[in-house]
C-alpha cells in the first residue's frame, strides 16, 4: 500500500508538473506572439489604407495633370482660339474636379477664361502676370499650387502647365479637391481611428472633421508629421500623439506628385482594447487546461495498475501465437518500454511471417505462368509436329494460347501476302475478321506499322489516336470497339513476314510480361511458317525427282517402244 502510494502521488506530481508547466510556457508564448503579430497586422493594415489612398489621390491628381497638358499643345492655324476653347470645354465635361481654365500668353495677358460656374470670356487680356502659378510654371514641369478655400467651403488648388517652351503660353486649371476629402472620408479604422491629409507645409488638406481643415489646422508640430517629412522614419506604423493629445498609432504614405502624406492613425486605447481581449482568451484557455490537466492526472494515477495487467495479458495472448495483439501502455517508464519491445517483436513476427506468405504467393503465380506458358509452347508444338505441312492449325493454337495468357478479348495472325497483310488466324468471342480477308500494307494500321518498322507497336487506348497517325486503326476501333492493342511483328531472318495481333476491349495496357510472352509465341510462329514452307519444299522437290526417277525407270525398261 505504501508503494502504491507513492506511486500514486509520483504520478500526480510529475503529470502536473509537466502539464501544467507546458501549458503555462505554451500560453505564455502563445499570448507574446500573438501580441506582436496583432500588433504588427493592425500596423500593416494602416500602411495599406494609407498606401491605397496616397494612391487614389494621386491617380486623381496624374489624370488632371494629363489631361490639363494634352488641353495646352499649341494649335495651328488660325482657328486656333476656337480649337482651345473647345478643347477646354471637353476638359471642364470630362474632369468633373476642373471648374475653371485659363490660357495666359508669355505676356501674362489672359486670352481665354473657361468656367464651370461662370461666364466663359475670351480675349480679356487681364494682367495675370503676377500671380504664384503664372511665375512658376515651367517647361515640362507641372505647377502645384497651395490649397486655398474657396467661398470658405471646398478646397480648390492650382495646376499649371507651360507649353511650347520658355516664351510659350501657361494654361491654369483651378481643381477642387473635394475627392481628397472622400478618398479620406471612407477609410475606417476600427470605431475612432482616421485618416487625414497634410501638404508639404504641415497644414491640414482634407479631414473627416471638416472644422479642422476649415481652420487651416497646423499640424508641423507634430512628431510623427515632422518626421514623416523630415525622411527621419519608414513608412511603417510607429506610436506618436494626435493634435488633441490623445496617444495613436499611425502610418503615413507619401503622395508623390503633391509632396503631400497622408495619414491613418486609431487611438492606442482602441488597439489595445483587442489585443487585451485576445490576451484574456487566451488566460482562460490556459486555466481550463490547467483544469483539465488536473483532473486528467488524477483519473491516470487511480489507473496505473491497469498496464502491469495489460502487459500480463499481452505477454500470454503472443506466447499463445496471437500475432496480432498489441500491447497499448503510455506509461513514460520500463513498462512502456517493454510493452513497445514486445509489439516490435511482434510486429516484426508479423512482416516475416507476411512477407513469407507473399513471396509464396509470388512464387506460386510465377510458377504457374511458367507452367501455362510451357504448356502453350508445349501444345503449340505439338501441333506443329502433328501437322508439318500445314501451318493453320499451329497459328490457331498461337492466337488461342496467347489470347488466354495475355487475357485479352480478339487475337489474329495477319501474313505478307504481296502488298497486303491477309488474316490468316485468330480466336476470340466475336469473329473480327473473315478468313482470307486482306488489309492494305501500309503504316496506317498498328499491323501493317508493325511489319514496316519491324517493332511491337503498343497502344494502351486506340480510341485516344489521332486520325492522321492511324486512319486504318482508328476506323476498325469504330467499328470493333477496342482499346488497347498489341501488335508484334512476325521476324525471319531480319525480314517480317506477318505480325501478331491482340486487342481488349478496354483501355488496360499489357504488361512487360506479357509482351514478352507474345514476342515469344510470334518467334515459334515465324520458325513454324517457315519450316512448314520448307518441309513443303523439299516434298515437292522429292515428288518432282520420284516422278522423273519414275520416267527413265519407264524409259529403260522400254527402250525400243
Amino acid at each position: 500500500m505504501t508503494s502504491g502510494g507513492r506511486l500514486f502521488r509520483k504520478y500526480v506530481l510529475w503529470t502536473m508538473a509537466l502539464v501544467c508547466g507546458a501549458l503555462l510556457a505554451s500560453g505564455a508564448i502563445s499570448i507574446y506572439f500573438s501580441y506582436q503579430e496583432n500588433k504588427s497586422a493592425l500596423s500593416l493594415v494602416q500602411h495599406e489604407k494609407a498606401v491605397a489612398a496616397a494612391a487614389r489621390i494621386e491617380q486623381f491628381i496624374r489624370q488632371i495633370e494629363q489631361q490639363l497638358s494634352f488641353a495646352a499643345l499649341p494649335q495651328l492655324g488660325t482657328a486656333g482660339g476656337d480649337e482651345r476653347r473647345i478643347e477646354f470645354l471637353k476638359l471642364i465635361r470630362q474632369v468633373p474636379a476642373v471648374t475653371d481654365i485659363a490660357q495666359i500668353d508669355s505676356a501674362g495677358r489672359e486670352q481665354l477664361l473657361a468656367s464651370r460656374l461662370a461666364m466663359d470670356v475670351v480675349g480679356s487680356q487681364r494682367d495675370r502676370s503676377q500671380e504664384p502659378a503664372f511665375k512658376a510654371a515651367r517647361p515640362g514641369q507641372t505647377y502645384f499650387g497651395p490649397v486655398y478655400f474657396r467661398k470658405e467651403t471646398e478646397p480648390y488648388m492650382t495646376i499649371a502647365v507651360k507649353a511650347g517652351g520658355e516664351t510659350g503660353s501657361v494654361t491654369l486649371a483651378e481643381v477642387n479637391l473635394k475627392f481628397i476629402w472622400d478618398v479620406v472620408s471612407r477609410i475606417r479604422i476600427g470605431e475612432k481611428g482616421k485618416a487625414y491629409v497634410v501638404d508639404d507645409t504641415g497644414h491640414l488638406v482634407a479631414d473627416p472633421d471638416i472644422g479642422l481643415v476649415l481652420k487651416k489646422t497646423d499640424l508641423s508640430g507634430l512628431d510623427h508629421v515632422k518626421a514623416a517629412f523630415a525622411g527621419g522614419i519608414g513608412e511603417s506604423a510607429r506610436l506618436a500623439k494626435d493634435v488633441s493629445g490623445t496617444e495613436v498609432l499611425t502610418a503615413f504614405a507619401p503622395i508623390n506628385p503633391l509632396g503631400w502624406k497622408v495619414f491613418v492613425e486609431q487611438p492606442v486605447s482602441e488597439v489595445y482594447a483587442t489585443l487585451n481581449a485576445s490576451i484574456l482568451r487566451t488566460g482562460l484557455l490556459i486555466l481550463l487546461g490547467l483544469a483539465a490537466s488536473v483532473v486528467a492526472s488524477l483519473a491516470f494515477a487511480r489507473s496505473m495498475v491497469r498496464p502491469i495487467a495489460v502487459l500480463q495479458e499481452g505477454a500470454q495472448r503472443i506466447g499463445a501465437g496471437d500475432l496480432e495483439q498489441k500491447i497499448d501502455i503510455h506509461t513514460g517508464d520500463e513498462l512502456e518500454a517493454l510493452a513497445d519491445q514486445f509489439n516490435r517483436m511482434t510486429g516484426k513476427l508479423r512482416e516475416s511471417y507476411a512477407g513469407l506468405e507473399h513471396k509464396v504467393e509470388e512464387r506460386t503465380r510465377e510458377l504457374k505462368n511458367s507452367l501455362d506458358q510451357q504448356t502453350a509452347i508445349s501444345e503449340i508444338l505439338r501441333v506443329i509436329s502433328s501437322s508439318p505441312g500445314d501451318v493453320r492449325p499451329m497459328l490457331n493454337a498461337v492466337a488461342e494460347r496467347a489470347l488466354k495468357l495475355c487475357d485479352a478479348a480478339e487475337s489474329g495472325i495477319f501474313l505478307v501476302d504481296g502488298d497486303t497483310l491477309r488474316f490468316t488466324a485468330g480466336f476470340g468471342n466475336t469473329p473480327t475478321f473473315g478468313e482470307g480477308e486482306v488489309f492494305p500494307l501500309n503504316r496506317g494500321s498498328m499491323t501493317g506499322r508493325a511489319v514496316i518498322d519491324g517493332v511491337a507497336i503498343h497502344m494502351e487506348d486506340l480510341a485516344t489516336a489521332s486520325e492522321e497517325e492511324f486512319p486504318l486503326g482508328r476506323e476498325m476501333q469504330k467499328r470493333i470497339g477496342h482499346h488497347t492493342a498489341l501488335a508484334v511483328p512476325l521476324m525471319r531472318e531480319d525480314r517480317a513476314i506477318g505480325t501478331f495481333a491482340l486487342w481488349r476491349m478496354e483501355a488496360r495496357p499489357f504488361t512487360e510480361k506479357q509482351i514478352a510472352l507474345v514476342k515469344t509465341f510470334a518467334d515459334q510462329a515465324a520458325i513454324a511458317i517457315e519450316n512448314v514452307r520448307l518441309f513443303n519444299a523439299t516434298k515437292e522437290a522429292l515428288e518432282q525427282q520420284t516422278a522423273v526417277a519414275e520416267i527413265l525407270r519407264v524409259i529403260s525398261s522400254s527402250p525400243t517402244d
